[in-house]
């Protein structure tokens, strides 16, 4: 047996229980060992039946005296009755819809029983406990029993599965696999931070003697949640520092014109932020900065110093956002605060354009990228449009990455490392032409097996149809093969992994076979990235699509001597810096934590003269006067925002059996319940512009609309044709109308404050005074509360670390929304062994830790960055 042997290969699992497993994500013997209980169930207590209190949850060791079943007609059931004795007394046992533990117990068996007990008719008694019979075998953690008389895990459960089941499936597993967990944590660390091994961890988390057993379990497996995550953070940074960027010089000069010729003064956090950023560009090794301000705190303006400052140097700079309404608001900021000193283009899957000299024009896309590879554009703005393959940079000196925790972690570094890899990849290729064709005669020979293959085969089979068909020849063909053979991956000279590719042909090509619509870039990077790791020079990467056979020669290092280490990684290719920034304010020891390896920078501070917004809670009985004060701010010529969560009512059903306390949606900063009062944009827009504000021009917008139709909505309220917008979440950050002056929230009692904080943010944007009304119709305490704390707080960091307390990050940031992985046990209010994680992760030499390195890639597969 092993770690990643299937479920379905225990002996005794039925087919349909293994399927019931694999709704629980239970696929394999690891699965299993790492479903962690969610609670449990302190049955440690035994007690004798004479001490036994009404309402107590407690174990009892008992003999039985007798047992049956009988019909209750009304309820339509059959319960089972015993009575059970010790040397104290006597006491009556029922369960209902059980008929078979009567097969299970006979008069005399020993047994334990764990339940609560109650008052019945005839007084005293249980009703459905847990049991089971005394065994003399000790195994789980020193007890003899698993669902009673110790502490008791409890799982999510699916249909088809008991807690029962589960417990004994992983009773029964996890000695056979103790000397399977090896612990991946050098003995060192272990010891530093006084951990148990990962084996026991395990087993305390499932089966612990008593709370201390259990605690050493979470602190083990709390610390290698969160230690794996500061070791890729390490990783990055010492990456990084052996990496090589453009220096990009401090134009000092020319940065304090462009300060001195701002209409407003710069903040001191702000001078600060700027002056960490323009040193960061100084240096030769990439800059991983995050800037982290507040709303409206001008993280804008800083970040176009550091733009301006990177073109001054003939380099290339690029601005990626979430959303194209954000993208061309930058667009148009940074073309009003650079004036004609830039040359700023727009690049979004809809739009190209380019800004000249205080004028735009609409490009074709084709051309604009064509600007773009030749340098002709210095500044590039956009959105996911810029990951595309498609966009190349002639020398690319600085990323930043707008509200970057909307982006996955992978596509935060996607543009810095693809370009590197690219200029690396071009200089391999460059050398290939330059010493003549490699391998010519050889590489002839393997384009003909595979075009036999394609002319007996055809186009449209599974991946190994055509290995096999290849094998067969090479074998008629004469040529030397190895399939599948292993080849080690090294870093540093030291083994981390292994790859198979499909053949090695006469130990001089390596043949990676596929079966997909098409390959890009990304297969393509992963041959190459395999090649350089081996001892070979040259790959093919060969794919039967269902409409051809596409053959790409990839070539590494074609000068490098068979002696020289295949494994040391390339840092010659620059780098461009990063800078990513956030309008979410995260407290410090959190942002350190999902950012390990980055840089810090936080503007704290907002501009001189920026009024406080008065916001206020409004209930049911005073919606009629907000509304009569909302009409009096539009007819002095001022905006209003109406945000709602859904956009359509009804859209989303509530599950049957679910609380709204289940429906989290962890793809916004937003807690969703989905009941059936809740406002959408489309029944609020209809209320509004029909009922309450029929004499007022009202427009909505939402995330389903056609990116053309957002924008004229957008460019329809910015231009003053709207009065009041209605819509969803999209407005939360970056969306800036300064004539907004009114930000009405409906449901706010089910925002997150964090996400209530970034809709306020939308309006104090000029010098009039802004409102904020926090529309709620709850009754609840404590939703009451936050949202008085919310109404009386305008500084978001506070509001945050109020919001971590009580709620806890999963729901305040989303998981997918912060980049934080999902965690099975740790938290952040786990600060200490974050701070401990974090304090035994810096520094470690990956050279004498390869294992390491391969358990943070394993982890990286396992969650998905991308």
């Amino acid at each position: 047996m092993q770690l990643d042997t299937l479920i379905g290969q225990i002996n005794h699992i039925a087919k349909k229980m293994e399927r019931h497993l694999k709704n629980l994500g239970i696929n394999t013997i690891q699965d299993l060992l790492f479903y962690l209980p969610f609670r449990y169930q302190d049955y440690s207590s035994t007690k004798n039946i004479a001490d036994l209190e009404v309402g107590e949850e407690v174990t009892i060791k008992a003999k039985i005296e007798i047992i049956s079943n009988r019909r209750i007609f009304k309820r339509r059931t059959i319960m089972t009755e015993a009575i059970v004795y010790d040397e104290t007394g006597k006491l009556k046992i029922v369960w209902f819809g059980q008929p078979f533990i009567t097969r299970n117990f006979k008069p005399g068996d020993t047994v334990y029983l764990s339940g609560k007990l109650s008052i019945g008719k005839l007084g005293k008694q249980m009703a459905s406990p847990s049991y089971e019979k005394e065994t003399k075998q000790k195994a789980l953690g020193e007890k003899n029993t698993t669902h009673t008389a110790r502490i008791v895990p409890i799982y999510h459960l699916t249909t088809g599965v008991t807690n029962k089941q589960l417990r004994f499936l992983v009773s029964q597993i996890i000695y056979l696999t103790h000397d399977l967990l090896k612990e991946w944590i050098p003995d060192e660390i272990l010891e530093k931070a006084d951990l148990i091994y990962l084996a026991e961890a395990v087993r305390g988390i499932h089966f612990p003697i008593d709370e201390i057993d259990l605690n050493q379990a979470k602190k083990r497996l709390k610390f290698g949640e969160l230690f794996i995550l500061q070791l890729r953070a390490e990783m990055i940074r010492q990456s990084l520092k052996r990496s090589k960027a453009w220096e990009i010089k401090f134009q000092q000069e020319k940065i304090k014109e462009f300060v001195s010729s701002l209409p407003f003064q710069l903040t001191k956090a702000q001078k600060v932020s700027a002056w960490d950023i323009l040193r960061d560009l100084e240096k030769n090794e990439p800059m991983n900065r995050l800037l982290e301000g507040d709303v409206g705190s001008g993280k804008t303006v800083v970040a176009a110093m550091a733009l301006y400052n990177t073109v001054l140097n003939n380099y290339q700079a690029v601005i990626m956002a979430p959303t194209e309404i954000l993208a061309v608001q930058h667009f148009d900021s940074l073309t009003k605060l650079l004036e004609d000193k830039v040359k700023i283009a727009l690049l979004t899957r809809s739009q190209s354009v380019i800004s000249d000299h205080r004028s735009s024009s609409i490009l074709i896309k084709k051309d604009l990228l064509k600007q773009i590879k030749t340098g002709q554009i210095n500044l590039i703005i956009g959105t996911h449009a810029l990951l595309s393959e498609k966009v190349q940079f002639k020398n690319l000196g600085l990323v930043i990455i707008d509200e970057q925790h909307r982006f996955g972690v992978e596509q935060r570094r996607r543009l810095t490392q693809t370009y590197a890899d690219d200029a690396e990849e071009e200089e391999q290729q460059e050398k290939e032409s330059k010493s003549g064709f490699l391998y010519k005669d050889l590489t002839y020979k393997i384009r003909g097996c595979i075009f036999n293959v394609k002319k007996n085969l055809g186009l449209g089979h599974k991946e190994v149809i055509y290995q096999n068909a290849l094998e067969e020849e090479f074998k008629k063909e004469g040529i030397k093969f190895e399939k599948e053979k292993v080849l080690d991956i090294k870093y540093e000279n030291k083994k981390i992994g292994i790859y198979r590719p499909d053949f090695v042909v006469e130990d001089k090509i390596i043949i990676e076979l596929k079966a997909l619509p098409f390959v890009g870039s990304r297969e393509n990077r992963q041959v190459w990235t395999y090649l350089k790791g081996s001892l070979y020079k040259l790959a093919l990467l060969i794919n039967f699509s269902h409409e051809s056979v596409d053959i790409q020669r990839i070539v590494y290092d074609i000068a490098r001597g068979n002696n020289e280490s295949a494994s040391s990684l390339r840092q010659s290719a620059m780098r461009p810096h990063l800078l990513s920034m956030t309008a979410t304010p995260i407290p410090r020891s959190f942002a350190l934590t999902l950012y390990g390896d980055l840089d810090l920078s936080i503007i704290n501070e907002m501009p001189v003269g920026r009024k406080a917004i008065d916001t206020r809670v409004v209930d049911s009985e005073n919606r009629n006067k907000a509304y009569d004060f909302i009409r009096s701010q539009v007819k002095q010529g001022r905006q209003v925002f109406v945000i709602c969560p859904l956009i359509d009512e009804g859209k989303r059903k509530k599950e049957k059996g679910k609380s709204d306390d289940d429906f989290v949606d962890n793809n916004s900063l937003l807690l969703i319940p989905y009941s059936l009062d809740k406002k959408s944009v489309m029944s609020e827009y209809k209320k509004l512009s029909e009922e309450i504000f029929k004499d007022l021009r009202v427009g909505y917008l939402h995330g389903k609309l056609k990116p053309n139709e957002k924008e004229n909505t957008m460019a329809d309220f910015a231009s003053g044709k709207i009065d009041i917008l209605v819509s969803t979440s999209v407005v939360e950050v970056g969306v800036n109308i300064p004539n907004a002056v009114v930000m009405m929230i409906e449901g706010a009692d089910r925002f997150g404050l964090a996400q209530l904080h970034q809709f306020r943010g939308r309006v104090g944007r000029a010098l009039h005074q802004s409102y904020c009304f926090l529309f709620t119709d709850t009754d609840n305490e404590k939703s009451l509360a936050r949202l008085q704390f919310f109404s009386q707080n305008t500084d978001g960091f506070k509001i945050a670390e109020y919001d971590l307390q009580t709620r806890g990050p999963g729901e305040v940031y989303g998981t997918s929304q912060s980049g934080l992985p999902p965690f099975k046990l740790a938290t952040m209010q786990d600060m200490d062994l974050i701070k401990l994680s974090r304090d035994l992760a810096r520094g470690i030499d990956f050279k004498k830790n390869p294992s390491l390195v391969s358990k943070v890639r394993d982890w990286e597969d396992g969650v998905h960055l991308e």
